[in-house]
């Protein structure tokens, strides 16, 4: 598999492997449209040997997840030689999830460890389910970066989530805490005012580095000025700085998290807060991999407001990666 490090927009998903179908395709089954994306781009040449389908269960939209994961299934089936799995987990425990997967993991798991053919579809996962996914991925089955592809969504200016129902330390990334050193919050900021304000009041940093998204996807400055707007209260305190970030480019984002790390690494315990893109979350996992120090710290939203309903599917990326590299 060969590396890229440029941003790719994809319209047709053909196959990894030239001589053969691919080994296994992951992706998740949401609410949003966006997450049969890929699926629906995957070319005529395009083959499987398995596909693992992840339902995270959402009652509120179980009618939308119920069209999404027929439609998934569907295209997959189609081109998938010895069989789709479907995992259904709930939103606020991961680590089952992952278990379900691990239950499987000797029926789909590549035969050849060292050149594996995996795509991962990142759009319709949670960023605590992706850290996850790829930790057990990359970190427990020493597996490479696979390729990773994610499909954007139209910008409205709109909060995406309602109210916080629990705060937790990401399952694997507890980091190491000194209590002779201060704490430093590394803050992604997006839409979710509150789950991201509720994160910085538990944790009451001496010190606050806030990353804001730019610059915005296709030059959007109103996505920028919303972004800054919708987090106005947690950006205006004592002791948070505005820095920035791209939003698509892992690996961009891992040099960013690099670059605050040596600055703070002999006085400050790093916690990092993921509340922007979910490629940002790919970054976030790459810079943990080689700095396990550091936390990683999540808060659960109450429930997912219907501006999700209204987005429409952007382009589909595939995001710059570098496959040889291991823990």
């Amino acid at each position: 598999m060969k590396s890229h490090d440029e941003l790719v927009e994809i319209e047709h998903l053909s196959r990894l492997n030239e001589y053969g179908p691919d080994d296994l395709f992951i992706c998740c089954a949401s609410f949003e449209d966006r997450c049969v994306s890929s699926g629906l781009k995957m070319g005529i040449g395009f083959r499987v040997k398995y596909s693992v389908i992840f339902v995270i269960e959402e009652p509120f939209y179980k009618q939308q997840v119920d069209t999404n994961l027929f439609r998934l299934q569907s295209e997959l089936t189609k081109r998938t030689s010895e069989g789709v799995f479907v995992i259904r987990c709930q939103r606020d425990d991961p680590v089952e999830g992952i278990t379900q997967l691990k239950n499987i993991w000797p029926r789909c798991q590549p035969k050849d460890q060292d050149e594996p053919y995996i795509t991962l579809d990142i759009s319709g996962f949670t960023k605590i389910y992706l850290l996850e996914l790829l930790h057990y991925l990359i970190a427990e089955q020493n597996l490479g970066i696979p390729r990773i592809i994610h499909t954007t969504q139209t910008y409205a200016p709109t909060k995406l989530t309602r109210g916080v129902m629990q705060i937790t330390t990401v399952p694997n990334f507890f980091g190491t805490i000194s209590f002779e050193k201060k704490t430093l919050l590394v803050i992604f900021l997006g839409f979710e005012p509150e789950r991201s304000l509720t994160v910085w009041k538990h944790f009451n940093p001496a010190r606050t580095i806030a990353l804001i998204t730019s610059p915005p996807r296709n030059g959007n400055l109103d996505y920028l000025e919303y972004a800054h707007k919708n987090n106005s209260h947690l950006i205006s305190q004592p002791a948070v700085e505005v820095r920035e970030v791209p939003p698509d480019d892992p690996y961009a984002v891992r040099n960013v998290l690099e670059d605050i790390y040596h600055e703070v690494r002999d006085s400050f315990n790093m916690i990092i807060g993921p509340f922007g893109t979910k490629p940002q979350t790919v970054g976030i996992f790459l810079f943990c991999l080689e700095h396990p120090k550091a936390q990683v710290v999540y808060s659960f939203p109450v429930n997912y407001t219907r501006s999700y309903l209204q987005r429409k599917p952007g382009c589909t990326l595939l995001l710059p990666l570098a496959p040889m590299i291991r823990p």
